[in-house]
């Protein structure tokens, strides 16, 4: 055990702060399995947060806000059951911060009076670059540094958000069929459908941690990009030209139409047969969020019946996707214009890795006095 004494208050109601750096022996078979597949010197890479802070006593709280545990974490909650306290009261999250060195956070909202109550806080340190969370203007008041550590598990849902799109614009499996069939001697060189990115105006509902790399990606296409969130982004309009729009507008006027919200209470089915039947009937719908954000039955049978153009799904109403789920037999018998995948885009254990990791490798470098990364 390491000498100085350190206190951490963690707030994170999904556990993406501390997955990545459990104990190797508390990760499922099949989870070492494709982290090994993957890097056969896994345990060596894949280090626990006690191995990667070994020179220090951690004196650990975790605060989690969720009304139950994220069950697909599984044993992660036995890995810290000693730190682990399940609380709504941001008023005993305060009183933690008081005497903390360092404060982690993911997806939650810390008041300002935290930080201002803090008496020996080093660093403020958010596992997303979406940190509107934290009290910016109190901790520089404060003097007290913030880093913004991007998830690499959401850069790679904006990845497959890309797949999508090309897959769909350019027609790819459609293509694949034309090639294999040998159907090209009177059309080489030309197939119909495919289409130019900077005629399509991409609709990006949410402007969180997952849709700021797809508008990222669209700006450098050239293509026009709409978004609608319960909170305006005037730095990242002007960084990737985007507008502003309300809900209704976006429906009506994208070409491609992406889901990035946060499910819960407010949000659940809150895109329902309304939205889908403003859109345009040649229209492309992405959903990588959550199944439940949308009325699934709803978004089938107009796909069903050519009211909107394609879909590409990553989530579902129900998971696994039931065996005999209509969308299936749509998918079946579909080129590009239906596209369904098992929520895989986040792709493997090791973006876990590399998320926690991060975050957990700048809190040392902040102990040791070097140089921060992802500052804010």
């Amino acid at each position: 055990m390491g000498g100085q004494r350190i206190k951490v208050v963690v707030w994170d109601s999904i556990g993406n702060t501390l997955l990545g750096v459990r104990p190797w022996l508390s990760w499922e078979p099949a989870i070492q399995e494709t982290l090994l597949r993957e890097n056969p010197m896994a345990e060596a890479a894949a280090l626990p947060l006690r191995t990667l802070l070994a020179d220090y006593q951690i004196d650990l709280t975790w605060f989690n806000s969720a009304a139950a545990p994220y069950a697909p974490f599984g044993q992660l909650y036995a890995d810290y059951e000693d730190s682990l306290r399940f609380t709504h009261s941001v008023e005993e999250i305060v009183a933690a911060v008081a005497d903390a060195d360092f404060v982690v956070l993911h997806k939650e909202r810390l008041p300002a009076i935290a930080v201002e109550q803090a008496r020996r806080l080093q660093l403020i340190q958010h596992l997303g670059q979406d940190y509107r969370g934290v009290p910016v203007e109190a901790a520089r008041v404060r003097g007290i540094p913030i880093a913004a550590i991007p998830l690499i598990n959401y850069i790679t849902v904006a990845e497959q958000v890309w797949a999508y799109i090309l897959n769909w614009a350019k027609r790819l499996p459609a293509l694949r069929r034309h090639m294999a069939g040998r159907e090209y001697d009177d059309s080489w060189s030309r197939f119909p459908g495919t289409r130019y990115l900077g005629d399509l105006t991409l609709g990006l509902l949410g402007m969180g941690e997952i849709a700021r790399p797809i508008a990222r990606v669209a700006h450098a296409f050239g293509m026009p990009v709409r978004y609608w969130d319960l909170e305006r982004f005037p730095d990242l309009e002007v960084a990737y030209r985007m507008d502003f729009v309300g809900w209704d507008e976006l429906f009506a006027t994208a070409d491609i139409v992406s889901v990035q919200l946060a499910l819960n209470a407010q949000t659940e089915g809150i895109v329902g047969a309304r939205e889908i039947g403003l859109m345009k009937p040649t229209a492309l719908f992405i959903n990588t969020g959550r199944g439940k954000l949308v009325d699934q039955a709803a978004l089938t049978e107009a796909l069903a019946a050519g009211r909107i153009g394609a879909v590409a799904l990553d989530v579902f109403a129900e998971e696994p996707l039931p065996i005999d789920d209509p969308l299936l037999r749509l998918h079946d018998g579909a080129d590009e214009w239906v596209t369904l995948t098992p929520h895989n885009a986040w792709q493997s254990p090791w973006t876990w890795v590399r998320d926690s990791q991060e975050l957990w490798l700048n809190v040392r470098r902040s102990l040791r006095g070097e140089s921060l990364h992802h500052l804010v």
